[in-house]
């Protein structure tokens, strides 16, 4: 066995896994991190960036970077239904030409915006912010084979290139997906839905210009008998992928070779001359389980290790981010002793409803598109569409016509990506979010609302004002607040900003929409979510007492 100094080990170095170590860096905490593959994976698999993870990007320095590979906004606001591509559509959803209210309410909710960035690109761009950080190291080629928790330390067993080691630590954090095999050794059951469906994810090359030059989407979906499914532009000039239905007990990907892909991807585009660079061809299961717990002693479950979601909606990356950001900072917070162990099982009961509710969600959304024939009803729909009968093809255009439009919720959902409430108890089940009526609160549990404040004439976020610790914000009378938490809290990072002398709000809107008056305050946690508010003055000091409460459990 090899004593590390590393407080927490990671396993598994996809984006869940090295957000991970990145906000624990920030944190001041050293981690490793063991990826049993040889570098980030080349396949793109998840693509949609939502508003939270962007934000988490612009607090962490790398939104620029990730917006700089997106997929042009041209592109990302608009979802076609094809028969095939070469075809008319049969429908569309074009995002930026919604009701003006929901348009509004996402322009005036955050300083940014859902974005489609291919998630090779993504999860490159977090291992260029972990390495020139420095707090975190990362070897890849490396397999995580048993994880023994002792009760006051964990052992990570590890192979690699030839060698097999332990490695203690005190803290580790499984990443590594929904097959990496960490939860099931740990013995840790899931709730849900096994099995959706199953899907073949084929990677590739090829100029589509012809078809979507001059109509260019994101997501293309195509209804035909000959090879349906979904076309993905993951960068809008060359690099698509395309979904299609895959029964694992009459295939294999074996079956798959690069020339019947290239056939694949010409039949659904419609067309007998295309040359198509297949880059590589990967099945997966579609699943809606979370994980009966996040936590095993000092192991921690996180991204698709703790929950998988369908496709349909793009919150699964999405909600793995959050879960790092959530996690990061407790997990600091314990080890620099400013809190007790306890202080952990507040990050399961605050995430893991958020993340029910994401699987309801995305399956609401699965069952949906069967009414525009994608899922079960494939066939049928596409041979009523191919009909001999006229009548009967031009009948099912206008159903598909009049069904598309309905479908907007599934890709339009800002109260799903920022409207949870840690500790709502509109989390429990029966009593779902409204997925795109969001509404910004200050609220304790409530992630800190967007507005726009300035600071030495510079433009910025309240978002931006926020630290990898606690900030307290005050109404220009509050000073006995900044006063008293001057003196609370010995060994926790802190900071205050009053509004009206550190930041001034040109239009008065921040201090309305915090809610927080002339003498109120509110604090907020280094994860952006909001741990207790007063909209005016009362008693500092035991007000401020609750500091350390808010470190502890929520």
């Amino acid at each position: 066995m090899t004593a590390i100094d590393t407080p927490v080990v990671i396993i598994g170095a996809g984006p869940v896994g090295l957000a991970t170590a990145l906000v624990l860096g920030r944190h001041g905490v050293r981690s490793m991190v063991f990826e049993q593959y040889d570098g980030v994976n080349p396949h793109p698999r998840a693509h949609v960036v939502n508003t939270r993870s962007m934000e988490l990007f612009r607090t962490w320095g790398i939104a620029d970077a990730v917006r700089a590979d997106a997929v042009d906004p041209a592109w990302a606001g608009t979802i076609l239904w094809k028969q095939t591509l070469a075809g008319e559509p049969l429908g569309r959803i074009d995002l930026v030409e919604g009701p003006e209210d929901q348009l509004l309410r996402r322009v005036h909710a955050s300083a940014e915006q859902l974005t489609s960035c291919a998630q090779d690109r993504v999860q490159q761009h977090l291992l260029d912010a972990v390495l020139a950080q420095g707090m975190a190291t990362v070897h890849y080629s490396t397999t995580v084979v048993e994880v023994t928790d002792h009760g006051d330390s964990v052992d990570v067993t590890v192979e690699g290139v030839g060698k097999r080691q332990i490695l203690r630590t005190r803290y580790a954090v499984a990443a590594d997906g929904a097959t990496g095999g960490t939860r099931d050794r740990l013995g840790i059951a899931m709730d849900g839905s096994p099995v959706l469906g199953h899907q073949l994810n084929i990677y590739f090359h090829a100029d589509l210009s012809p078809w979507t030059g001059q109509d260019p989407a994101l997501l293309i979906w195509l209804i035909n008998s000959a090879s349906p499914g979904l076309l993905i532009g993951m960068d809008g000039v060359r690099r698509w992928t395309f979904q299609r239905s895959f029964d694992p007990a009459a295939e294999s990907p074996r079956d798959y070779p690069p020339e019947r892909c290239a056939q694949v991807i010409r039949d659904a585009v419609g067309t007998t001359e295309l040359d198509v660079d297949i880059r590589s061809v990967g099945p997966w299961t579609m699943t809606a389980r979370t994980a009966e717990t996040y936590r095993s002693g000092r192991v921690l479950l996180v991204g698709d290790a703790a929950h998988q979601f369908p496709p349909t909606g793009g919150l699964g990356m999405n909600s793995g981010l959050a879960d790092a950001d959530n996690l990061g900072w407790k997990l600091a917070a314990v080890l620099a002793g400013c809190a007790s162990d306890a202080l952990l099982d507040s990050y399961e009961r605050e995430r893991r409803p958020v993340a029910v509710d994401h699987a309801r969600h995305s399956v609401l959304n699965a069952m949906r598109m069967a009414e525009v024939g994608i899922g079960p009803e494939t066939a049928g729909i596409a041979a009523r569409l191919e009909s001999p009968d006229p009548s009967v093809a031009a009948a099912e255009r206008r159903r598909i016509a009049e069904a598309v439009p309905l479908q907007r919720p599934h890709f339009d959902a800002l109260n799903q990506e920022i409207g949870y409430i840690y500790g709502a108890s509109r989390h429990a089940v029966g009593a779902p979010l409204s997925a795109t009526d969001y509404t910004p609160t200050a609220v304790p549990g409530a992630r800190l609302p967007h507005a726009w404040v300035e600071r030495d004439e510079e433009r910025m976020s309240t978002h931006d004002l926020l630290m990898p610790g606690f900030t307290l914000i005050t109404g220009p009378g509050g000073a006995a607040w900044a006063d008293a938490f001057a003196e609370t809290g010995d060994g926790v990072a802190k900071q205050t900003v009053v509004i009206g002398r550190d930041v001034t709000s040109p239009d008065g809107y921040c201090p309305k929409l915090l809610r927080i008056g002339e003498d109120g305050a509110l604090l907020v946690r280094p994860d952006g979510h909001i741990a207790w508010h007063s909209a005016e003055g009362s008693s500092p000091a035991s007000a401020l007492a609750a500091l350390l409460d808010a470190v502890g459990p929520s």
